[in-house]
């Protein structure tokens, strides 16, 4: 009987310990899924800050003729096409990191998709609010069979960009553009087929009919009279890193420098950036600096200068902290851009750096938009 007894107290504890042990688990997996609910949450601070001012003709209404087009200071967009990207995206396995695919990247798509988007206006309204360089970032969709705009996930379809593009360009003689094509994901540069699809598209949309040729003249050369046929007309360069030669494609390798610090760290930034121009103004940077191999290098002053005022989030623990701190790609280039351009060494980094490309491009938080083009129509005025 005694036994028993303590057979029956023995019973009770490890019932007791049991319970505990699965209490214990039970509060692991809710606090898990609350971290993962947390990280992952798709709302994304996407708010936009909005100028009531219109800078859809301000090269035509402040550009001299006989200024060099590689030196007109002028808003860039990074990842320019990104503002129709959604929670509900399909990733684009070609410029995604492993980690972003599959079922870890399902796990973590809402925290992916906030540090992916880089930009909310589409290209009509970044046009309007003056931004005249876009980085372009290209993704054949099998499933779709087009070509769209992505980073990390799909966007939008590029031929609907480009007739967007020839739109604003019909309207506006005397603005230009320079549309850098600077990755077309999983291709290889040698391959005519696809360069050729993509040509095309630039063609079908009527952007070509608009597209200064290399046979004219080398971008060190070009000047604004020159692009817009003394201003009446609009004008684009256009920059691919493909080997082919057609004259309405000029050569990245030879055509554009842009530098990119890869730091979350604005002081980091700053210094790079700092670098950089010095470097540039030097004359010791070449460009196609992103091409390895490359032979058609020239000095970079003689071609288009990119300032990549951009911050990215580091794989690493601190950096997905701050990431998470930060909230969104969007966010945190809200706060950045209004502090880049009033460093007191801004205007001397935009002398050697005139093309400003930030994410967020259009972005009027503390009045960045507002002063920044302010500040590239006085800067370009003065030349």
């Amino acid at each position: 009987k005694k036994s028993l007894m303590n057979f029956g107290k023995k019973e009770n504890r490890l019932k007791k310990i049991m319970i505990r042990i699965l209490r214990f688990f039970l509060l692991l997996i809710m606090i898990v899924l609350a971290i993962v609910f947390t990280i992952n949450f798709p709302v994304a601070s996407f708010s936009h800050n909005i100028s009531n001012n219109s800078y859809d003709s301000w090269m035509s209404e402040t550009l001299s003729g006989n200024q060099l087009i590689k030196d007109v200071a002028m808003l860039g967009a990074h990842d320019a096409f990104t503002s129709n990207m959604s929670i509900f995206s399909s990733v684009d396995e070609l410029s995604a990191e492993s980690i972003q695919t599959g079922f870890t990247g399902f796990l973590i798509k809402g925290f992916s998709y906030r540090q992916s988007k880089t930009q909310v206006s589409d290209v009509t309204e970044l046009l309007d609010k003056g931004v005249r360089y876009f980085d372009i970032r290209l993704t054949y969709n099998k499933d779709k069979s087009m070509w769209m705009t992505s980073h990390t996930y799909f966007s939008t379809p590029f031929i609907d960009i480009l007739n967007d593009i020839s739109d604003f360009l019909g309207n506006h003689p005397g603005e230009f553009l320079v549309l850098d094509i600077q990755h077309v994901n999983g291709v290889d540069y040698f391959d005519l087929s696809t360069f050729n699809e993509i040509k095309t598209l630039f063609d079908e949309s009527g952007v070509l009919d608009y597209a200064y040729s290399e046979d004219s003249n080398a971008i060190k050369d070009i000047t604004y009279s020159e692009i817009t046929s003394n201003g009446t007309k609009a004008g684009v360069v256009i920059l691919s890193k493909y080997e082919e030669t057609d004259p309405l494609f000029y050569s990245y390798q030879s055509g554009i420098r842009s530098a990119w610090a890869n730091t979350d760290d604005q002081a980091s930034l700053y210094t790079f950036i700092n670098q950089e121009a010095a470097d540039v103004s030097n004359h010791t940077t070449l460009t196609g600096n992103q091409v390895s191999g490359n032979l058609n290098a020239i000095d970079a002053m003689d071609g288009f200068r990119v300032m990549q005022g951009v911050l990215t989030m580091q794989m690493s623990g601190s950096g997905i902290v701050s990431a998470l701190m930060d909230w969104s790609l969007i966010q945190r280039a809200q706060n950045l851009n209004s502090s880049l351009i009033a460093r007191t060494e801004f205007i001397s980094w935009m002398s050697v750096l005139p093309i400003v490309m930030v994410d967020a491009a259009d972005t009027n938080k503390a009045d960045f938009l507002d002063n920044i083009m302010q500040i590239i129509i006085e800067y370009n005025q003065n030349q």
